[in-house]
């Protein structure tokens, strides 16, 4: 058991500087989303008129740094549908006969982000994962059947004491 989680530990050790340059990927995709959604749904506003489902004090995009934690919410499936169905609403500068286009960047905005960030991202961080662990497996599998063979060198030597060292020898003549 002691051995399984170790070999399990191990392999994430070695996966951490691929799951770091991934860590880096997820933050350049959250810095990118977070500042374009502080510039796209900055001024949206939540009133007893027109209540919010998804936003509120601690969801928001006016500020850079709640936008950045939104998009974390978002990216963990918490109430994303809310939040975009709050940024599809209409604005009182869009009513008059304008056309409003928030209803049609908001859920291209949301739904690139959630594609990404929900199941393209996490997908690769776990197939990284999964892909050390298959060669930590191997290394293993390998070195048990090297520990085999020497088990089965020292079993042919205790019968003939000269084999072992013969065979060294001429194994140290082809190198």
């Amino acid at each position: 058991m002691a051995k399984g989680i170790r070999s399990l530990l191990d392999t994430v050790i070695q996966a951490l500087p691929q799951v770091g340059n991934l860590g880096l990927l997820f933050f350049l995709l959250f810095f990118i989303f977070a500042a374009l959604g502080v510039e796209l749904f900055s001024k949206l506003e939540c009133s007893d008129e027109r209540p919010c489902r998804g936003l509120d004090k601690h969801a928001h995009f006016k500020d850079f740094g709640m936008a950045f934690l939104t998009l974390f919410r978002i990216a963990t499936g918490d109430n994303w549908n809310g939040i975009m169905k709050d940024a599809l609403r209409q604005d009182d500068s869009s009513r008059g006969g304008k056309i409003n286009l928030m209803s049609v960047i908001a859920p291209i905005y949301f739904v690139i982000f959630v594609l990404l960030a929900q199941f393209v991202l996490v997908n690769i961080v776990i197939a990284v994962l999964m892909k050390k662990l298959d060669e930590s497996n191997q290394m293993m599998t390998d070195d048990t059947e090297l520990d085999e063979e020497i088990e089965r060198q020292s079993e042919t030597d205790a019968h003939d004491r000269d084999y072992l060292k013969q065979s060294l020898l001429d194994q140290k003549d082809f190198d």
